[in-house]
C-alpha cells in the first residue's frame, strides 16, 4: 500500500501521467461527439426533428474543433516534455530506500580527495570529476557514491565509473590498493606507492598490489579478505577493478559503460519500471557493503 501510494505521489508530482490520462480522456469524448453528429445526421432525414438534428449537429462540429485543439496542444505539450530523471526519481527514491539516503547531482568527491584514494594517477596530465552523489546508510554502515569521470590530455582517454566510500576500517595505518590485473599500471608520483608481489598466488593472479609497508599489506590480506575479494570480483561490476583500505575506510571503484542514472525523464517511462531500474542500482551499495 505504501509503494502504491509512493509511486502515486511521483506520478502527481512529474505530471506526465496527468497529461496522458487527460489526453485519453478527450479521445474517448471524441467518440462521444462522433456519435452525437452520427444520431444528428441521422435525424436531419427526419421532417420532424430536422431542425434539432441541425443544431445538434452544429454544437457538436464545435465542441469537437475546441477539443480537437485542445488536444493537440496537450499531445505537443506532452511530446515535448523532458524533466531531470534524477530529481524526479532518483532523488526521492533514494531518500526512501536508505536510511539517511540523500541524492545530489552535482555532488561528489573532489579531484583532490578522488587523487588521495591513491587508485588514481596523480600525474599533472590527468584531470577527475564527480556527480550523482548518492550518500545514506545500509544496514547502519555509512556510504557515499558517486560516478567518477577520469580525463587524461596525453592519450585522449575518458573513463567513467562508479566510486564508493565505506565507512569500514581495517585497523591498517599506511594505505593498502588493489586493482584488478586488466587495469593499468598506477602512475602515482608518491614515492612511497609502491607496488609489492603478495605471497598468495590467488591474490597475485588477480589483483596488482601498491601499499606503503608490504607487512601490512600481507596482514590485511587474510584469507577471509582474500575470498572477500574474490566475491567481489565474482560481482562482474566492471571491467577495471579497484579497492584501496585507509584512513578508517574502504574505497571501490570499477568502470562503466554509461552514467549510472539516466538524465533525462520523458513520456516513454514510466515511474514504476524506472523504480524498478534505480532499485537494482541502489541494490549495488547493498550488495557491497555486505561483502565487505
Amino acid at each position: 500500500m505504501e509503494k502504491r501510494k509512493f509511486i502515486k505521489k511521483l506520478e502527481k508530482n512529474i505530471g506526465i501521467k496527468k497529461l496522458k490520462n487527460q489526453i485519453n480522456a478527450i479521445s474517448a469524448f471524441f467518440v462521444f461527439l462522433v456519435i452525437g453528429a452520427a444520431f444528428a445526421i441521422y435525424m436531419n432525414h427526419s421532417g420532424v426533428w430536422l431542425s434539432y438534428g441541425i443544431i445538434l449537429a452544429a454544437v457538436s462540429l464545435i465542441i469537437l474543433a475546441v477539443f480537437a485543439s485542445y488536444r493537440i496542444k496537450l499531445q505537443v505539450k506532452l511530446n515535448n516534455m523532458k524533466l531531470d530523471y534524477r530529481e524526479n526519481i532518483v532523488m526521492p527514491y533514494a531518500a526512501r530506500y536508505f536510511e539517511g539516503g540523500m541524492f545530489h547531482v552535482k555532488g561528489g568527491p573532489t579531484e583532490r580527495e578522488i587523487i588521495a584514494t591513491n587508485m588514481f594517477s596523480d600525474a599533472s596530465d590527468y584531470r577527475y570529476s564527480s556527480m550523482n552523489e548518492l550518500k545514506g546508510k545500509h544496514k547502519n554502515i555509512s556510504f557515499m557514491n558517486a560516478d567518477v569521470f577520469e580525463d587524461c590530455d596525453v592519450n585522449d582517454a575518458h573513463i567513467r565509473g562508479r566510486f564508493f566510500e565505506i565507512d569500514i576500517d581495517t585497523k591498517n595505518i599506511n594505505p593498502v590498493v588493489l586493482t584488478s590485473s586488466s587495469a593499468p599500471v598506477l602512475d602515482c608520483q608518491n614515492e612511497r606507492v609502491h607496488p609489492i608481489k603478495p605471497q598468495n598466488d590467488v591474490v597475485d593472479r588477480m589483483f596488482r598490489v601498491y601499499a606503503f609497508d608490504e607487512r601490512e599489506a600481507e596482514n590485511l590480506l587474510t584469507e577471509n579478505m582474500i575470498y572477500k575479494l574474490r566475491q567481489l570480483v565474482g560481482l562482474q561490476l566492471g571491467k577495471i577493478f579497484r579497492i584501496c583500505f585507509a584512513n578508517g575506510k574502504i574505497y571501490l571503484y570499477f568502470t562503466t559503460e554509461s552514467n549510472t542514472y539516466d538524465e533525462v525523464l520523458t513520456k516513454k517511462h514510466n515511474v514504476e519500471d524506472e523504480l524498478l531500474k534505480v532499485r537494482e542500482k541502489f541494490m549495488v551499495v547493498g550488495k557491497i557493503i555486505d561483502i565487505l
